[in-house]
């Protein structure tokens, strides 16, 4: 159908406006994202290994993916119809909770442009609309032990700030280019295609990433988006690595570059629905803090269990999936997660 090019009204399509060309992209690129989802299982990585290098080697121009920020899948939030689902969220319950450490705190040390409250900001609002606590842009420990009183610190502006995520038109993020990048990142780097390099497909994630958030970078939002732009040879995006100590070393082992990569991909994951966990799950990166008053016995929850009310309107098929599966319970690991 898309590679027909099979028209689609622009009216009725609320993510590409009747660009069939984009949605073919958007298909392949989340057809990349389940291989290689699968492709540590032994009993079916072959299979999946030989797709992926068919898809990016051999017959890339049957297989189009995202190829820049212009081709992003979101269902952007409009109002009527298309309403954000934050929006139902009271404004005390946005803005109540702090933000964890482990999320902030790399955005403070890599003096990220998404927090910025001067060049890159709007009204003095940075662009995730990320407020700062008593000690700056900082968080509560992850995991922390109930009752020991961590005070809060950086969390989200409500909508009723100039700028909020509460009411982003961008937060109906289905699928990004800077993802996309990171996917053949760890594809290259484990050997599963011959087209370019790990580093270069690392370092366009990490920009796009930034851009995509704040157009107008490396120029301040007042001085609007740059003539020519950015990549990943311009000083600006170099000085951004080098000063927040997170160059590419080729040099890392398979594991520490599966770090770097999916630590990356993590902020990329940013409201891209559960992607995150998704990712955790399979990988085991990036490596999360662990604090003492987790549950679980510290161990991430597998799986949603089964609601209540599906265990009692469907017994038969209930029975038969926990049978299939294993025990109904948060720790029963889905088959392709990293054991």
């Amino acid at each position: 159908l898309l590679s027909a090019n099979t028209a689609i009204v622009g009216n009725s399509d609320p993510v590409f406006y009747g660009n069939v060309s984009r949605w073919r992209k958007f298909g392949n690129s989340l057809y990349l994202r389940l291989l290689l989802k699968l492709s540590a299982k032994s009993e079916v990585s072959a299979e999946v290994i030989a797709k992926i290098k068919q898809i990016v080697d051999t017959n890339a121009s049957t297989y189009p993916i995202m190829a820049g920020n212009e081709d992003n899948a979101i269902l952007r939030w409009t109002g009527g119809v298309y309403n954000s689902p934050y929006q139902t969220i009271r404004e005390q319950d946005w803005r109540g909770p702090s933000i964890g450490d482990f999320f902030i705190s790399h955005l403070r040390d890599w003096f990220d442009p998404r927090i910025n409250t001067s060049a890159y900001a709007t009204s003095g609002f940075n662009r995730w609309g990320i407020a700062q606590g008593p000690n700056g842009f900082a968080g509560v420990p992850s995991g922390y032990l109930a009752g020991t009183g961590a005070p809060k610190q950086s969390y989200f502006y409500s909508n009723t700030s100039a700028v909020s995520l509460q009411t982003d038109p961008l937060t109906g993020l289905m699928m990004n280019f800077a993802e996309m990048q990171f996917v053949l990142a760890e594809a290259s780097a484990k050997g599963f295609i011959a087209t370019g390099n790990a580093q270069t497909y690392w370092e366009t994630g990490v920009l796009s990433g930034l851009t995509f958030w704040v157009p107008s970078w490396p120029n301040a939002v007042a001085a609007g988006n740059p003539a020519v732009a950015p990549t990943i040879s311009s000083p600006e995006f170099r000085k951004y690595l080098v000063d927040g100590d997170i160059s590419w070393d080729n040099n890392l082992s398979l594991e520490d570059k599966m770090e770097k990569i999916h630590l990356q991909k993590y902020y990329a994951l940013f409201l891209e629905d559960l992607q995150q966990w998704f990712e955790y799950r399979r990988t085991g990166h990036p490596i999360l803090p662990k604090g003492p008053g987790l549950r679980n016995g510290g161990v991430m929850p597998a799986r949603l269990t089964y609601p209540v009310y599906v265990q009692s309107a469907n017994p038969t098929n209930y029975k038969a999936a926990i049978a299939n599966q294993g025990p109904d319970v948060i720790s029963t690991q889905v088959w392709w997660q990293q054991p």
